[in-house]
């Protein structure tokens, strides 16, 4: 009886692999179809870290609102993580450029969250 060359002893061929499914499952929502998303500027107080003055700085946001109907493709796993989803915001800017005339510098903003959930 003869061995196939993957049946051999101290073969190191690797077993065929078939094609992946495509992730997630058919029928799955992304997140994004569960909100209306715009982007916002909003101002903040913060402090240059380099010479220490404070200053008011336009920070852009990307607000995403929970809206007010779930599409109508949903299924129950949709239904559900809709109940659970909050409106929110993320920050979109990370840097600024001090606004002290002398100073000028470039710093990256430590003081503001990067998520802030939104009350409705």
């Amino acid at each position: 009886m003869r061995l196939s060359s993957s049946e051999r002893p101290g073969s190191h061929h690797l077993p065929r692999l078939t094609p992946a499914a495509p992730l997630g499952r058919l029928g799955t929502m992304e997140e994004r179809e569960f909100f209306n998303e715009t982007t916002e500027s909003r101002n903040h107080t913060i402090t240059c870290p380099k010479c220490g003055q404070a200053g008011e700085y336009k920070v852009t946001w990307i607000v995403r609102r929970k809206r007010a109907q779930l599409p109508r493709n949903a299924d129950e796993r949709d239904r559900a993580r809709f109940a659970k989803a909050q409106s929110y915001m993320v920050r979109r800017d990370d840097k600024l450029a001090c606004a002290n005339v002398r100073c000028r510098k470039p710093f990256e903003i430590t003081q503001l969250q990067s998520i802030a959930f939104l009350t409705d």
